[in-house]
């Protein structure tokens, strides 16, 4: 096989792996608002660390809940300080392959409490999506 075919295949293997993400028409995007728009429409579910507990336990969903101690020892990164009651960090699975290959495999939720252990504070992210601008106008966006 020469050289060129070689080449030439090589730019086309890498050409079709970075193909798919330009083709979610928004699926992992959609994903991301689908859980917040879940969490604020199930707000009784957990408005207390409790009842948040059993929510994602029910979903299946790996979480953990922090004390105010144990927050303070190992505060997530995104986090820029602890607050006065728990912390229940979720990590919500993301189901799209596309999404979870080239974007992020989880939707990382926060649910922050005061010292009552009423629910004071939701944040939730997920690595954002790439955009390359075209001279002409306009952008392609990948894993959208």
């Amino acid at each position: 096989m020469s050289f060129t075919l070689k080449l030439l295949l090589g730019v086309a293997i890498a050409w079709a792996a970075l193909m798919p993400p330009l083709f979610t028409h928004g699926a992992c995007t959609a994903e991301y608002e689908a859980e917040n728009a879940r969490l604020e429409h199930e707000r009784d579910s957990i408005k207390t660390p409790g009842s948040a507990d059993a929510w994602y336990s029910a979903r299946s969903v790996p979480h953990v809940t922090l004390s105010v101690d144990e927050c303070r020892h190992r505060k997530p990164r995104s986090l820029s300080r602890c607050g006065d009651g728990p912390l229940v960090v979720a990590n919500v699975p993301v189901s799209n392959l596309v999404c979870r290959i080239y974007r992020d495999d989880r939707v990382a939720v926060m649910l922050q409490y005061d010292s009552r252990d009423r629910l004071v504070r939701v944040e939730s992210e997920m690595s954002p999506f790439k955009s390359l601008p075209l001279p002409w106008g306009g952008a392609i966006d990948w894993a959208r």
